[in-house]
């Protein structure tokens, strides 16, 4: 029987400290049952460090958003699993050799890593003999100085805000979408779609699971946004760009676009992870 690749031996991560990647990370999240559900199937992890001094180490943003589905029959239990076994994964595989600084020349990627940490997830949802119908999505955001790794499946979101301009960093695997891609629905067709729930991939639906895994240069200053559909399916690219946009702080933001989310109904459980990031060089000169 073949291995499954996420079951492979771990192997050890090249991490390089770069003067212009002190970058500065903080964050808040935000997850809310929403209105109409009776249970939050959302799950959410949120991990920074930082260092100073003669200790410094690059700094490690690690942002997770999972959200389930399936209701009583699991949706809860697939997210918590899949967050947990993808921040576990992780953190041993990046954040441990990081604090131990430990430097390994011929490591593969963090792309890899990142990949490797969803198929463990997507195994542990979804064990042998199984027979649940739980499932969820799984959208992934670990910042490294100034590179940020994201890792994607389902219709969770990132975004990126630089500049007052809000850039989707993931596409939703979902049957809305494609029909979009493919001209067989407007943006406001879509909208009202009554199948835009249905996802083409999902953690546990599925032996076998593609994975988007890319890098993203994050500029000097900016800030991100994971959240689940609860809040991107309910407010518009437009609000969230402009609540997004000025000097508030990433929990006062986050509760912007969750009460926002309520207000357009809450049909649906809510979750937002805001972070703002600055170089330090931008910090000291402004």
């Amino acid at each position: 029987m073949k291995k499954p690749a996420a079951d492979q031996e771990d192997f050890e991560v090249e991490i390089e400290m770069l003067p212009d990647d002190r970058m500065h990370l903080n964050g808040a999240l935000r997850s809310h049952v929403g209105v109409v559900r009776q249970r939050n199937e959302d799950s959410c992890l949120l991990y920074q460090f930082d260092s100073g001094g003669h200790a410094l180490l690059l700094p490690f943003g690690l942002y997770i958003v999972a959200d389930g589905m399936g209701g009583y029959e699991g949706g809860d239990r697939a997210s918590k699993i899949a967050a947990h076994t993808a921040a576990h994964y992780l953190l041993q595989q990046v954040y441990l050799p990081l604090l131990n600084d430990q430097i390994h020349p011929n490591s593969p990627h963090i792309e890899e890593v990142m990949r490797r940490s969803v198929l463990s997830a997507h195994e542990a949802v979804r064990p042998p003999g199984f027979s649940g119908n739980g499932g969820t999505t799984l959208t992934i955001a670990l910042a490294l100085g100034q590179q940020l790794f994201v890792a994607h499946v389902g219709d969770s979101r990132a975004y990126c805000l630089v500049d007052g301009d809000l850039r989707a960093l993931t596409r939703d695997h979902s049957l809305v979408q494609r029909l979009q891609d493919e001209g067989k629905l407007t943006l406001e067709e879509a909208e009202n779609f009554q199948y835009r729930n249905i996802l083409l991939r999902a953690l546990g639906q599925e032996e076998d699971l593609e994975v988007d895994v890319f890098k993203y240069d994050l500029p000097a200053q900016g800030k991100l946004l994971l959240c689940s559909d609860g809040l991107c399916g309910q407010v518009s690219d437009v609000d969230i760009r402009r609540m997004m946009d000025g000097d508030q702080s990433p929990g006062e933001i986050a509760d912007r676009l969750l009460m926002a989310a309520l207000d357009a109904g809450g049909v649906d459980n809510i979750s937002a992870i805001v972070v703002e990031f600055e170089s330090r060089e931008t910090a000291s000169s402004g």
